[in-house]
């Protein structure tokens, strides 16, 4: 996102330098006609340009000022924590937390949400499972869940399930395979999200 922020910048940028140049020019090569008949048509003709040339960027700023609100913007963190269960009896369970938040002006509605190590073209894993059995079933989201503007909602997983369930991975899976977290939305159905965590965060976690 960062980058995509940095290429626009560098786009308007470099837009601005084009067009500053090419008035310049213009101006210079009015501005050296002899004839005063030649040249006033010539600066009407640049007066005529110039208000078609911001006409037309007046409607794209108005056509993206309408877009971009309207965008899918979702911000995905992976971390791992634990969860203090409302029963006094129940001790803290140690669990990793998908925090999914609306961070767009649009309401979004979310299916589901997938762990996945190596992006879209990789099968995917339906993080749920690693709750069955557990006090992390009745915390568990449900879904289709809509989220307002600034709405987010935390999906408990059990830790030491999701570290011994992904074990198996590791035979067919690189250790530095990168963990993605792919939410799927309503209207733009599947997102994926690239963490900070590989397979080897959770391999290691279960050999020490």
């Amino acid at each position: 996102m960062k980058k995509k922020r940095l290429l626009i910048v560098l786009c308007i940028i470099l837009f601005v330098i084009v067009i500053g140049l090419c008035t310049w020019r213009t101006a210079k090569v009015i501005w050296t006609t002899e004839d005063e008949s030649l040249r006033w048509t010539k600066i009407s003709a640049l007066g005529s340009w110039a208000g078609s040339f911001f006409a037309a960027v007046a409607l794209i700023v108005s056509l993206l000022a309408f877009w971009l609100p309207q965008k899918v913007k979702l911000g995905v963190d992976f971390n791992s924590g634990m969860m203090l269960p409302q029963i006094p009896s129940e001790d803290r369970i140690d669990a990793y937390i998908i925090t999914v938040k609306n961070i767009g002006m649009r309401p979004v509605t979310i299916n589901n949400v997938y762990l996945n190590f190596g992006g879209r073209y990789k099968d995917d894993i339906f993080v749920g499972m690693s709750n069955q059995d557990s006090l992390l079933q009745a915390y568990t989201p449900s879904f289709p869940k809509r989220l307002d503007q600034g709405e987010s909602f935390d999906y408990y997983l059990h830790k030491d399930k999701l570290d011994a369930g992904l074990t198996h991975y590791e035979k067919n899976t690189a250790y530095n395979t990168p963990l993605y977290i792919r939410v799927n939305e309503v209207t733009r159905g599947n997102l994926y999200y690239k963490t900070i965590w590989t397979l080897d965060s959770f391999i290691r976690h279960t050999k020490e």
